[in-house]
C-alpha cells in the first residue's frame, strides 16, 4: 500500500502550504480462492484508488455497490477506480460470479472523534441524592 499527497504541508520559506485530500492506491488480486488484500483501511475522508488485476482466464471483477463501482479483473489487464470515503464504517466488496468477498474499512479520524466526544462531556446532567432506606 502506498498514500500519495496531491499537495505537501511544508514550510516553503516561511509560508506554509495546506494538506489537500490524501490518496491511497491499493492494487488487488482476483483469484479463485479470494481477492489479495481481503481488507483495505483507509482514515474517513481519504480517496481510494484501486487497480484489479485477475489471475486465471474465468471471468472476475470487483463490485462496491455503496460507491457505484464495477472493475473488471482480467488476467494480464489492469482496472482501475477511485473513489472517496467520507463516513467511517465497513464497506463489502465482491464478485458475483466467483463468489468472493473483501472489504474496505473506513476509521474514523481522531479529530473527529474528540469532538464528539466534548459535545457529550459538555451536556449538564444534573444527578439528585436521594438517601438509602434501611
Amino acid at each position: 500500500m502506498m498514500v500519495v499527497l496531491s499537495g505537501v504541508h511544508a514550510f516553503d520559506y516561511g509560508k506554509a502550504k495546506k494538506y489537500t485530500t490524501p490518496l491511497r492506491e491499493v492494487s488487488i488480486i482476483a483469484t479463485e480462492e479470494g481477492y489479495y488484500p481481503k481488507a483495505i483501511s483507509l482514515f474517513q475522508g481519504e480517496r481510494l484508488k484501486i487497480y484489479v488485476t485477475g489471475t486465471t482466464s474465468n471471468p472476475s471483477c470487483l463490485m462496491l455497490p455503496e460507491k457505484n463501482i464495477f472493475l473488471s479483473a482480467i488476467k494480464g489487464e489492469i482496472s482501475e477506480g477511485i473513489m472517496t470515503f467520507n463516513k467511517a464504517g465497513t464497506y463489502k466488496f465482491y464478485c458475483p460470479t466467483g463468489n468472493i468477498r473483501g472489504r474496505v474499512v473506513v476509521i474514523e479520524r481522531q479529530e473527529e472523534m474528540k469532538k464528539r466526544k466534548r459535545k457529550i462531556a459538555s451536556k449538564n446532567v444534573v444527578k439528585l441524592w436521594k438517601p438509602k432506606e434501611e
